[in-house]
Parts: structure tokens; sequence; C-alpha cells
């Protein structure tokens, strides 16, 4: 089970869907079981979201992609290096970056992701 503390943040007085965006995943702990109530691509599950670790390779992977590839799908075969669409020397570099990240995790099937 990966545990991921995001820390807290202070309110201001106004807020704007940005912000409360931004709150929302600033204030999130994830707690991956089985990936599936989790977006690989687009979720903080990794501390951060790959968006923000990874911009170069994210650029690469469609829209439609992003929004919809759950942990469990992604990791299932490494489906997500599959996603890529076009290699440059800095998105190989990402993609090695996110192997490592990823290599290793083992999802829990009987356990629910977590997000609070």
């Amino acid at each position: 089970m990966i545990l991921l503390d995001h820390g807290s943040a202070c309110l201001s007085k106004y807020l704007t869907s940005h912000n409360v965006h931004a709150l929302f995943y600033v204030a999130t702990e994830t707690i991956i079981g089985n990936g599936e109530n989790t977006k690989f691509w687009t979720d903080i599950w990794l501390r951060k979201t790959l968006a923000e670790l990874d911009p170069n390779l994210l650029e690469t992977i469609p829209r439609r992609v992003r929004k919809q590839r759950t942990v469990a799908k992604e990791l299932v075969n490494r489906i997500w290096v599959a996603d890529i669409k076009e290699l440059t020397i800095q998105v190989i570099c990402e993609y090695l970056h996110i192997w490592d990240l990823v290599d290793g995790i083992i999802l829990q099937q009987d356990v629910l992701d977590e997000h609070r």
C-alpha cells in the first residue's frame, strides 16, 4: 500500500475554481489499493501528478488517454509505455523516470483506493 501525504494549505478569503482544485490536491492523501479509482496521468499518487513530474512526456499522451486511464489499467503489462506517441531525448529521460517510479508497485486487488 502506498501512503502519500500532500500536506495542508492555507485558505484565502476568495477562492477561484482553480484554487479550489489546487487546494483539493494539496490537501489530499492518496492510498493506492487496486488502482481502479486513481487516474494514472492526472491524479496525485506519486507525491505529484505525472504532469508535474514529467511534463514533456505528458504532452505526447493524447488528452483522452490522460483523462481516462487508471493506475490499474496502465500498470498491467506496462500499458502506459504504449501511450507515448513521440520520442525525444527529454521524453526518453522522463520515460525512464516514470519507469523507476512505478517499477515494483504491486496493486492489492481486494483493496479500494482511498482519496482523503
